[in-house]
């Protein structure tokens, strides 16, 4: 079962906004007709609560909440049509409101739940401190982007980025001074790149840049404004820090995520050993 639910998730996610609420709406009448065919011996109006809890779930509050409506209006009807017995219309009436207060209720709890648990994803992507990709996540989506580039046949460059003289910043100004530095680079970079571009902080003082469909030449220019955008903001700032990157291109996919990373890393470090400051190229045709 939780094999199934596993394969099935993922399906469900990629409906359309339109296919969710065709789903429910099949499920309204399916469950009103059960309740018409089994009359008032039996009842399925808990049932209603499927599409309910799709709708809130798949598409949105608002629209749990007109499913909710609709629901309560089928539910309505087939109790007529069987001719379910109530001592009075007030008391239909009653139980109509019971069973809208609880809807509504279970609605806002789902989708609380539902908030609570996207923010939790989102966070976990996150490095807590810059808000930028952290490196689980960057490791992920960095080999979506080589599956695409393989397929869409284009090339690709990875920045591997350390910071020169951090350790000087920590060691006499302190660690939330550090922090600060490190957040006003991650702001500085990531205001310059495109949205198709994956910037993450790696751990420490180390930055990754993945840029797809850029090759050497359009990478220098990158490379360039990433250098004097992070000069500026550490000028101003009279910082001591600046860029050691390796810069590795491909024109066609390397074998792995871990094979991109590597070649750039070694190249950044080459970059630190010939006196920091300055950025390593290498072209993997």
């Amino acid at each position: 079962m939780r094999n199934l639910w596993r394969s099935l998730y993922p399906k469900l996610e990629q409906l359309s906004t339109t296919g969710v609420y065709a789903i429910a709406f099949l499920l309204i009448v399916l469950i009103g007709w059960l309740d018409y065919s089994a009359g008032s011996e039996i009842a399925f109006s808990f049932l209603y609560l499927l599409p309910i809890s799709f709708v809130t779930w798949y598409a949105s509050l608002r629209g749990g909440y007109f499913v909710i409506a609709a629901s309560l209006a089928v539910w309505l009807v087939t109790t007529r049509l069987t001719g379910e017995y109530y001592h009075s219309e007030w008391t239909r009436y009653f139980d109509l409101g019971s069973r809208l207060a609880v809807n509504l209720l279970i609605a806002f709890l789902l989708n609380e739940l539902k908030l609570a648990l996207q923010l939790e994803r989102e966070m976990s992507r996150r490095d807590p401190l810059t808000g930028i990709f952290n490196s689980r996540e960057f490791r992920a989506q960095l080999g979506q982007e080589l599956q695409r580039a393989d397929r869409l046949s284009y090339p690709i460059s990875l920045m591997y980025i350390d910071l020169d003289n951090f350790k000087q910043v920590n060691d006499t100004r302190g660690h939330s001074a550090g922090d600060e530095q490190l957040k006003r680079i991650a702001q500085v970079i990531g205001g310059i790149i495109r949205k198709t571009d994956l910037f993450a902080r790696l751990g420490g003082d180390e930055f990754a840049l993945f840029l797809p469909n850029v090759d050497r030449a359009s990478v220098k220019y990158v490379v360039n404004k990433v250098e004097e955008a992070v000069s500026r903001e550490m000028t101003a700032l009279a910082s001591p820090v600046t860029l050691s990157i390796g810069v590795v291109t491909f024109h066609s996919p390397p074998l792995s995520v871990d094979d991109l990373l590597n070649k750039a890393d070694a190249l950044m470090y080459r970059a630190k050993t010939a006196g920091k400051q300055r950025a390593m190229y290498f072209v993997v045709e």
